[in-house]
Protein backbone atom coordinates (compact mmCIF):
# COMPACT_ATOMS: atom_id res chain seq x y z
CA UNK A 1 0.00 0.00 0.00
CA UNK A 2 1.12 3.55 -0.69
CA UNK A 3 -0.50 6.81 0.38
CA UNK A 4 0.79 9.69 -1.72
CA UNK A 5 0.01 13.40 -1.57
CA UNK A 6 -1.00 14.87 -4.90
CA UNK A 7 -2.06 18.45 -4.16
CA UNK A 8 -0.76 20.03 -0.97
CA UNK A 9 1.40 22.82 0.42
CA UNK A 10 5.07 22.16 1.06
CA UNK A 11 6.07 20.24 4.18
CA UNK A 12 6.43 22.57 7.14
CA UNK A 13 3.76 24.93 5.85
CA UNK A 14 0.88 26.14 8.02
CA UNK A 15 -1.31 26.26 4.90
CA UNK A 16 -3.49 23.11 4.96
CA UNK A 17 -3.35 22.45 1.23
CA UNK A 18 -2.61 23.89 -2.18
CA UNK A 19 -3.72 27.48 -2.79
CA UNK A 20 -6.97 27.40 -4.73
CA UNK A 21 -7.92 30.99 -5.56
CA UNK A 22 -8.26 30.15 -9.27
CA UNK A 23 -9.21 27.04 -11.24
CA UNK A 24 -6.54 24.35 -11.42
CA UNK A 25 -6.06 23.06 -14.94
CA UNK A 26 -5.68 19.40 -15.78
CA UNK A 27 -2.68 17.72 -14.13
CA UNK A 28 -1.41 14.15 -14.08
CA UNK A 29 -1.40 12.01 -10.93
CA UNK A 30 2.05 10.44 -10.45
CA UNK A 31 1.92 6.66 -10.29
CA UNK A 32 2.29 5.31 -6.77
CA UNK A 33 1.51 1.62 -7.21
CA UNK A 34 -0.28 -0.92 -9.39
CA UNK A 35 -3.83 0.31 -8.71
CA UNK A 36 -5.29 3.66 -7.68
CA UNK A 37 -8.11 2.73 -5.31
CA UNK A 38 -9.42 6.11 -4.22
CA UNK A 39 -8.64 9.75 -3.66
CA UNK A 40 -9.26 11.75 -0.51
CA UNK A 41 -10.03 15.47 -0.71
CA UNK A 42 -10.11 18.36 1.72
CA UNK A 43 -11.18 21.93 0.92
CA UNK A 44 -10.93 25.00 3.15
CA UNK A 45 -11.90 28.65 2.82
CA UNK A 46 -11.69 31.66 5.13
CA UNK A 47 -14.95 33.44 5.91
CA UNK A 48 -15.22 37.24 5.81
CA UNK A 49 -18.04 39.74 6.40
CA UNK A 50 -20.71 37.17 7.28
CA UNK A 51 -21.16 33.45 7.86
CA UNK A 52 -21.34 31.03 4.92
CA UNK A 53 -23.41 27.88 5.34
CA UNK A 54 -21.69 24.65 4.31
CA UNK A 55 -24.01 23.88 1.39
CA UNK A 56 -23.10 27.27 -0.13
CA UNK A 57 -19.40 26.73 0.55
CA UNK A 58 -19.68 23.36 -1.24
CA UNK A 59 -20.43 25.16 -4.52
CA UNK A 60 -16.75 26.22 -4.58
CA UNK A 61 -15.76 23.47 -7.07
CA UNK A 62 -17.89 23.13 -10.22
CA UNK A 63 -16.82 20.54 -11.26
CA UNK A 64 -14.03 18.25 -10.10
CA UNK A 65 -12.92 15.99 -12.96
CA UNK A 66 -10.98 12.72 -12.90
CA UNK A 67 -9.95 11.26 -16.24
CA UNK A 68 -8.34 7.94 -17.05
CA UNK A 69 -6.70 8.30 -20.44
CA UNK A 70 -9.37 9.94 -22.56
CA UNK A 71 -12.28 8.69 -20.44
CA UNK A 72 -14.08 10.97 -18.00
CA UNK A 73 -14.52 8.79 -14.93
CA UNK A 74 -15.74 11.34 -12.36
CA UNK A 75 -17.28 14.69 -13.26
CA UNK A 76 -19.08 16.08 -10.21
CA UNK A 77 -19.36 19.29 -8.26
CA UNK A 78 -17.95 19.36 -4.74
CA UNK A 79 -21.30 18.81 -3.05
CA UNK A 80 -22.06 15.97 -5.49
CA UNK A 81 -18.79 14.26 -4.55
CA UNK A 82 -20.11 14.29 -0.98
CA UNK A 83 -23.35 12.69 -2.16
CA UNK A 84 -21.44 9.99 -4.08
CA UNK A 85 -19.29 9.18 -1.05
CA UNK A 86 -22.33 8.89 1.20
CA UNK A 87 -24.01 6.48 -1.26
CA UNK A 88 -20.96 4.38 -2.12
CA UNK A 89 -19.18 4.20 1.23
CA UNK A 90 -21.50 5.53 3.93
CA UNK A 91 -18.42 7.08 5.60
CA UNK A 92 -18.49 10.32 7.54
CA UNK A 93 -17.30 13.67 6.26
CA UNK A 94 -15.33 16.16 8.32
CA UNK A 95 -17.43 19.32 8.26
CA UNK A 96 -16.72 22.78 9.67
CA UNK A 97 -19.35 25.48 9.22
CA UNK A 98 -18.47 28.98 10.34
CA UNK A 99 -21.09 30.94 12.31
CA UNK A 100 -19.49 34.40 12.22
CA UNK A 101 -16.89 36.22 10.12
CA UNK A 102 -13.70 35.23 11.91
CA UNK A 103 -13.09 31.59 10.97
CA UNK A 104 -13.21 29.02 8.19
CA UNK A 105 -15.51 26.62 6.41
CA UNK A 106 -14.06 23.24 5.48
CA UNK A 107 -14.92 19.80 4.13
CA UNK A 108 -12.50 16.92 4.69
CA UNK A 109 -12.22 13.13 4.61
CA UNK A 110 -14.02 13.22 1.25
CA UNK A 111 -13.38 9.84 -0.39
CA UNK A 112 -13.68 9.50 -4.18
CA UNK A 113 -13.83 5.91 -5.54
CA UNK A 114 -11.55 5.03 -8.47
CA UNK A 115 -10.41 1.33 -8.32
CA UNK A 116 -8.52 1.30 -11.60
CA UNK A 117 -5.27 -0.38 -12.55
CA UNK A 118 -2.25 1.77 -13.30
CA UNK A 119 -1.49 1.53 -17.03
CA UNK A 120 1.75 3.04 -18.40
CA UNK A 121 -0.10 3.91 -21.63
CA UNK A 122 -2.76 5.95 -19.79
CA UNK A 123 -2.66 8.73 -17.24
CA UNK A 124 -4.89 9.62 -14.33
CA UNK A 125 -5.69 13.30 -14.80
CA UNK A 126 -7.45 15.63 -12.38
CA UNK A 127 -8.64 19.21 -12.53
CA UNK A 128 -10.74 21.47 -10.31
CA UNK A 129 -12.79 24.36 -11.67
CA UNK A 130 -13.27 27.09 -9.09
CA UNK A 131 -16.59 28.85 -8.62
CA UNK A 132 -16.23 32.02 -6.53
CA UNK A 133 -18.31 31.98 -3.34
CA UNK A 134 -19.26 35.28 -1.73
CA UNK A 135 -17.47 35.89 1.60
CA UNK A 136 -15.04 32.99 1.02
CA UNK A 137 -11.35 33.68 0.36
CA UNK A 138 -7.84 32.18 0.75
CA UNK A 139 -9.13 28.80 -0.36
CA UNK A 140 -6.96 25.69 -0.25
CA UNK A 141 -7.43 22.15 -1.53
CA UNK A 142 -5.60 18.96 -0.54
CA UNK A 143 -5.77 15.67 -2.45
CA UNK A 144 -4.19 12.35 -1.50
CA UNK A 145 -3.99 9.18 -3.60
CA UNK A 146 -4.43 5.75 -2.00
CA UNK A 147 -2.79 2.98 -4.02
CA UNK A 148 -2.98 -0.79 -3.48
CA UNK A 149 -5.05 -0.62 -0.29
CA UNK A 150 -6.08 -4.27 -0.45
CA UNK A 151 -9.81 -3.61 -0.70
CA UNK A 152 -11.38 -6.63 -2.37
CA UNK A 153 -14.16 -6.94 -4.94
CA UNK A 154 -14.19 -3.31 -6.05
CA UNK A 155 -14.65 -2.44 -9.72
CA UNK A 156 -13.69 0.83 -11.43
CA UNK A 157 -16.28 3.55 -10.89
CA UNK A 158 -17.81 5.90 -13.45
CA UNK A 159 -20.02 8.78 -12.26
CA UNK A 160 -20.62 11.78 -14.50
CA UNK A 161 -23.29 14.37 -13.68
CA UNK A 162 -26.30 14.87 -15.98
CA UNK A 163 -27.82 18.31 -15.39
CA UNK A 164 -31.52 18.64 -16.18
CA UNK A 165 -34.21 21.24 -15.55
CA UNK A 166 -37.54 19.53 -15.01
CA UNK A 167 -40.53 20.20 -17.20
CA UNK A 168 -42.65 23.32 -16.71
CA UNK A 169 -45.71 21.14 -16.15
CA UNK A 170 -46.25 18.35 -13.64
CA UNK A 171 -46.33 14.72 -14.77
CA UNK A 172 -44.14 12.16 -16.51
CA UNK A 173 -41.08 13.34 -18.41
CA UNK A 174 -38.49 11.21 -20.22
CA UNK A 175 -34.92 12.52 -20.17
CA UNK A 176 -33.09 12.82 -23.45
CA UNK A 177 -29.75 11.89 -21.85
CA UNK A 178 -28.78 8.23 -21.84
CA UNK A 179 -26.63 6.43 -19.30
CA UNK A 180 -23.06 5.95 -20.54
CA UNK A 181 -22.65 2.33 -21.77
CA UNK A 182 -19.76 1.40 -19.48
CA UNK A 183 -20.90 -1.51 -17.27
CA UNK A 184 -23.41 -2.20 -14.48
CA UNK A 185 -25.39 0.73 -13.06
CA UNK A 186 -25.47 0.07 -9.31
CA UNK A 187 -27.40 3.17 -8.32
CA UNK A 188 -28.79 6.55 -9.27
CA UNK A 189 -28.25 9.63 -7.12
CA UNK A 190 -30.55 12.56 -7.83
CA UNK A 191 -29.81 16.07 -6.54
CA UNK A 192 -33.00 18.07 -6.10
CA UNK A 193 -33.63 21.62 -4.86
CA UNK A 194 -36.99 20.62 -3.38
CA UNK A 195 -37.22 17.39 -1.40
CA UNK A 196 -39.26 16.12 1.50
CA UNK A 197 -39.44 18.41 4.50
CA UNK A 198 -41.64 18.87 7.54
CA UNK A 199 -44.13 20.95 5.58
CA UNK A 200 -43.47 19.74 2.04
CA UNK A 201 -44.55 16.49 0.37
CA UNK A 202 -44.50 17.50 -3.30
CA UNK A 203 -40.92 17.09 -4.42
CA UNK A 204 -38.93 17.99 -7.52
CA UNK A 205 -39.09 14.36 -8.63
CA UNK A 206 -41.75 12.29 -6.91
CA UNK A 207 -40.99 9.08 -8.82
CA UNK A 208 -38.06 7.80 -10.88
CA UNK A 209 -38.26 5.07 -13.51
CA UNK A 210 -35.37 3.38 -15.30
CA UNK A 211 -36.08 2.29 -18.86
CA UNK A 212 -33.99 -0.48 -20.42
CA UNK A 213 -34.29 -0.47 -24.22
CA UNK A 214 -37.54 1.45 -23.76
CA UNK A 215 -39.05 -0.93 -21.19
CA UNK A 216 -39.53 0.00 -17.53
CA UNK A 217 -37.31 -2.25 -15.38
CA UNK A 218 -37.18 -0.20 -12.17
CA UNK A 219 -39.75 2.08 -10.55
CA UNK A 220 -38.80 4.09 -7.48
CA UNK A 221 -40.95 6.18 -5.17
CA UNK A 222 -39.17 9.09 -3.48
CA UNK A 223 -40.82 8.40 -0.13
CA UNK A 224 -40.49 4.61 -0.11
CA UNK A 225 -37.24 3.94 -1.93
CA UNK A 226 -34.86 6.90 -1.69
CA UNK A 227 -31.97 6.50 0.70
CA UNK A 228 -30.54 9.41 2.68
CA UNK A 229 -27.63 9.67 5.06
CA UNK A 230 -28.26 8.45 8.59
CA UNK A 231 -27.05 11.89 9.68
CA UNK A 232 -29.96 13.68 8.00
CA UNK A 233 -32.57 15.16 10.32
CA UNK A 234 -35.32 16.91 8.38
CA UNK A 235 -36.49 18.99 11.35
CA UNK A 236 -33.36 20.21 13.17
CA UNK A 237 -30.55 19.49 10.71
CA UNK A 238 -26.82 19.65 11.42
CA UNK A 239 -24.49 21.25 8.85
CA UNK A 240 -23.65 17.87 7.29
CA UNK A 241 -27.35 17.05 7.10
CA UNK A 242 -28.00 20.34 5.29
CA UNK A 243 -25.28 19.39 2.79
CA UNK A 244 -26.53 15.85 2.14
CA UNK A 245 -30.30 16.19 2.37
CA UNK A 246 -30.52 17.42 -1.25
CA UNK A 247 -29.44 13.97 -2.50
CA UNK A 248 -31.86 11.10 -3.11
CA UNK A 249 -30.06 7.77 -3.65
CA UNK A 250 -31.78 4.85 -5.37
CA UNK A 251 -29.77 1.69 -4.74
CA UNK A 252 -29.55 -1.15 -7.29
CA UNK A 253 -26.86 -3.16 -5.51
CA UNK A 254 -25.74 -5.89 -5.69
CA UNK A 255 -27.09 -6.94 -9.11
CA UNK A 256 -27.39 -3.55 -10.82
CA UNK A 257 -28.67 -2.96 -14.34
CA UNK A 258 -26.71 -3.62 -17.53
CA UNK A 259 -25.71 -0.29 -19.04
CA UNK A 260 -23.19 -1.79 -21.45
CA UNK A 261 -25.31 -4.27 -23.38
CA UNK A 262 -28.51 -2.22 -23.30
CA UNK A 263 -29.72 1.37 -23.44
CA UNK A 264 -30.72 2.90 -20.09
CA UNK A 265 -32.70 6.11 -19.80
CA UNK A 266 -34.62 7.84 -17.01
CA UNK A 267 -38.26 8.81 -16.76
CA UNK A 268 -39.39 11.07 -13.93
CA UNK A 269 -42.68 12.11 -12.35
CA UNK A 270 -42.28 15.86 -11.89
CA UNK A 271 -44.29 17.38 -9.05
CA UNK A 272 -42.31 20.58 -8.46
CA UNK A 273 -41.87 22.06 -11.90
CA UNK A 274 -38.91 23.82 -13.58
CA UNK A 275 -36.38 22.67 -10.97
CA UNK A 276 -32.66 22.44 -11.73
CA UNK A 277 -31.79 18.83 -10.88
CA UNK A 278 -28.75 16.62 -11.40
CA UNK A 279 -28.77 12.89 -12.15
CA UNK A 280 -25.69 10.91 -11.10
CA UNK A 281 -25.69 7.33 -12.44
CA UNK A 282 -23.12 5.25 -10.52
CA UNK A 283 -21.59 2.64 -12.81
CA UNK A 284 -19.20 -0.20 -12.09
CA UNK A 285 -17.13 -0.61 -15.25
CA UNK A 286 -17.15 -4.14 -16.60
Amino acid sequence: MKVQKIWDAADGSATPGRVFTASIAQEAIPSGGTQLDYLKLGVKGAVSSSAVVIETFATLIQPFTLRYGGDNRIVLNLDELCGLMDFYYGDGLTIGENTDNTGNDFIGNLKVPVYEKVDPSKQFLIQADRNAVTNIATETIAITGYFDTGEANRKPIHCVRIAHTTSGSAGLETLGSQVVPEGQMIGVIVKVPNGFADGNIDTSIQRLKVLQNGKVVAEFNDLADAGTSQLVDFVTPTPVADLLRQFRAFDLRPAGLDAKGSQLTFQVDVQDVSDACVFMPVIEIA
